[in-house]
């Protein structure tokens, strides 16, 4: 049949480029495959309290085709990533705040800020952090702060999130809140 022809070649020329791709992707040198990489987000609110220093806990992988999660060192449940590998790794954050019970409540001050760090081992001021201070007098009711960087970890150290809240009523981390990170290499 006719139509049998068509469907053989259009089968026959997927597979060739599946064959391509599958030979493509054996060919790249370890260096460009990415063995530890994580895309995760918030599973629900967080309220930290006024002057505490909390570590963000309890992320899921987003439903959405995108997400994805390589490696086996990332606890979703603690928020912590783990290096398998000693090396340079690559992390970012985008926590999203809202403050709106701070700005009903009193009159915000200069002083009132929110830092988000990405720490090593839950030690913030012994190792390098990944860190952004942001004062709260936005107009919005909900802003998000975005953290960005390289850290050298060893095998076995990990990394988490940290907010902490200087000013002098609580603010709500918003679920949806994201964590990501990579081996970059060694």
């Amino acid at each position: 049949a006719p139509g049998a022809e068509v469907t053989q070649e259009i089968l026959l020329q997927e597979f060739k480029e599946m064959l391509k791709e599958a030979t493509e992707r054996r060919a790249l040198p370890a260096s460009a495959r990415v063995e530890e990489a994580f895309h995760c987000k918030l599973k629900g609110q967080i309220v930290v309290d006024k002057k505490t220093l909390m570590e963000l806990q309890n992320f899921q992988m987003p439903l959405a085709k995108g997400a994805f999660l390589r490696g086996s060192g990332l606890n979703l449940t603690t928020g912590r990533f783990t290096a398998s590998i000693s090396g340079i790794y690559q992390f970012s954050a985008n926590v999203h705040i809202d403050h709106s019970e701070l700005k009903s409540k009193l009159q915000l001050r200069a002083r009132d800020t929110v830092r988000v760090l990405i720490c090593i081992e839950s030690l913030c001021h012994r190792y390098t952090s990944l860190e952004v201070i942001t004062g709260l007098e936005s107009n919005s009711k909900i802003f998000t702060v975005y953290v960005h960087g390289l850290l050298q970890l060893q095998a076995g150290q990990y990394t988490s999130i940290f907010v902490d809240n200087s000013a002098g009523a609580p603010v709500t981390i918003q679920n949806g809140s994201d964590f990501m990170g990579m081996f970059v290499g060694i």
